[in-house]
């Protein structure tokens, strides 16, 4: 799975199959699959982004 700040809406179906992909706009990263991802940076309505960091958990009696 590849991340992707999405600046316009994008559909996108994987050829001879019946997978298809849609996203919409929004300023936070969004998951999805790599041919998806790169298929909307090729068109210019995404831009790459790092995956989010995942928080640490907290020590129990530290």
């Amino acid at each position: 799975m590849a991340w992707a700040v999405f600046h316009r809406e994008v559909h996108w179906s994987r050829p001879r199959s019946r997978f298809g992909f849609h996203a919409k706009p929004k300023p936070e990263p969004q998951n999805f699959p790599h041919d998806f991802v790169e298929h909307a940076i090729s068109i210019g309505r995404a831009t790459k982004a790092k995956p989010p960091r995942r928080q640490e958990k907290q020590k129990v009696g530290a």
